[in-house]
């Protein structure tokens, strides 16, 4: 992460891609996309006194659990971006938030998107209810944003796509595999021809945790240009992705 910079609402990053966050056509990985938003999600609540220290301190910790995205272009090696996130409401137990983004200087859009956050008690796993959260976050409720709905992703056509053990290196701080790394379980099944069509749109839900060890069966439904994946362990779902790939 680069500079910075927290206004009311709002918290700024600047940062260069570099090429090893880059797949082999010179785009920005799907997971690192993944991997900028959360943590740029992380550093809006640190700057607003709520770092995850001082959560975990009072009882509460705040989990990824759904995430779309759209691009428009996929950032390349050597880029210079400014990305952005904030808060934009609540839906049910998950708390909003909206992110972005572009060229630096506020130049060219790249990729916009929505994520739903879950508070919950790191103990007992248990979702605290946004009306039970303690604190207030400034709001921004009415940006367009081009990202799909987040929400259940489903089919009923699904066949065994592939295996995929967590590993050592799959692993975050708190001993299950980290957020972003399931976008990469998830183009590791499908085809190369598939995979080298560019992504226009991306959604992700984090299920359940997966730890070292654990076996991932990937499901899938392939269309034209789009893809659905389901994950699971020992037959219950871990997490479900669906990509849908701009048409030629």
């Amino acid at each position: 992460m680069g500079e910075i910079i927290t206004n009311i609402s709002e918290t700024f990053d600047s940062k260069r891609v570099y090429f090893y966050e880059c797949d082999y056509k010179n785009r920005l990985k799907l997971s690192e996309i993944l991997k900028l938003s959360a943590e740029l999600a992380g550093h809006d609540y640190t700057e607003k006194g709520l770092s995850h220290e001082f959560l975990w301190e009072n009882g509460m910790v705040f989990l990824v659990s759904k995430v779309s995205f759209h691009i428009f272009e996929y950032p390349k090696n050597q880029d210079k971006l400014l990305s952005s996130t904030w808060e934009k409401g609540k839906r049910g137990a998950m708390f909003l938030r909206g992110f972005e983004i572009r060229g630096a200087g506020g130049g060219r859009k790249y990729v916009e998107g929505t994520a739903g956050w879950v508070l919950v008690n790191p103990k007992t796993r248990h979702i605290i209810k946004p009306k039970n959260f303690p604190y207030n976050m400034p709001q921004i409720m009415d940006r367009e944003c081009k990202a799909l709905d987040i929400g259940k992703i489903s089919s009923k056509n699904l066949n065994v796509l592939g295996k995929r053990e967590v590993r050592l290196s799959d692993l975050d701080g708190n001993g299950h595999v980290y957020n972003g790394n399931y976008a990469d379980m998830a183009v590791d099944v499908i085809s190369q021809q598939l995979f080298e069509q560019n992504v226009e749109n991306f959604r992700i839900n984090f299920i359940s945790e997966a730890i070292l060890g654990d076996i991932i069966d990937i499901y899938g439904e392939i269309e034209e240009n789009k893809v659905i994946l389901i994950g699971k362990i020992c037959d219950k779902p871990c997490f479900e992705t669906e990509i849908i790939f701009r048409r030629k």
